[in-house]
């Protein structure tokens, strides 16, 4: 399973989805995102208007990152525990704070960074769904990124301080590149920092969202 992320409209997403889902599949793909409005605005009231809007602009796919490494985010998530003195496992279990909440909360399933502005990551229980969707902030996410960057030093290390717009990685390149490198603790979470800030910043340039879900991954941009 590979580690997939769009920035793009929800309309878009869901005309993608329905394509190549079932109909069971496709109704709980939607069923999300209606729940995941309902959530927002209950917790955003004074910009249900904004929130209405955002799931209903269209936009096509404007940037893609996608890499053969379901898990490519836990590095970054790892690292910014340890940088606060705590484990993913402790901060997602409530026994412990991080200064990366939302990055760390993202987790690995599937979920959604939205251009507004809250405190706490947003869980939506969804029929159907054993677990929650969850709903990050895109501009706490880019404030954490920032803080993270002062000890994995993106620009200076791996010469760029977010990736081109549409990205794709090999298992056999990232291979090559750990290889080349070698691989300490920075050296995913580097790729992390520089993979989700492109996105989430492309997405606010855009006013749009970014959709990470694995059941997407083999799935072209233009479906």
């Amino acid at each position: 399973m590979k580690f997939d992320a769009r920035v793009l409209g929800i309309p878009n997403h869901l005309a993608a989805a329905r394509k190549v889902l079932n109909k069971q599949d496709y109704q709980l793909e939607a069923d999300k995102f209606r729940e995941a409005e309902t959530k927002l605005i209950a917790k955003l009231p004074e910009q249900k208007k904004a929130v209405a809007d955002f799931f209903k602009r269209k936009s096509e796919v404007v940037s893609h990152f996608r890499c053969d490494r379901h898990n490519f985010l836990r590095p970054v998530q790892e690292f910014a525990c340890f940088v606060d003195g705590t484990t993913v496992e402790e901060v997602v279990q409530e026994n412990a704070w991080t200064a990366s909440l939302h990055l760390v909360l993202l987790g690995g399933a599937d979920s959604l960074i939205v251009p507004f502005d809250f405190s706490v990551p947003v869980n939506v229980q969804v029929p159907g769904r054993t677990h929650p969707y969850t709903l990050c902030s895109a501009p706490r996410m880019l404030k954490e990124l920032e803080g993270l960057d002062e000890y994995v030093a993106v620009e200076h290390t791996i010469g760029v301080r977010q990736f081109d717009a549409f990205v794709e990685l090999s298992k056999a390149a990232m291979e090559r590149f750990e290889k080349q490198e070698g691989v300490g603790r920075r050296f995913w979470a580097k790729w992390g920092v520089a993979a989700l800030r492109g996105l989430i910043q492309r997405a606010q340039d855009a006013g749009l969202c970014v959709v990470l879900d694995p059941q997407f991954g083999e799935v072209p941009v233009s479906a």
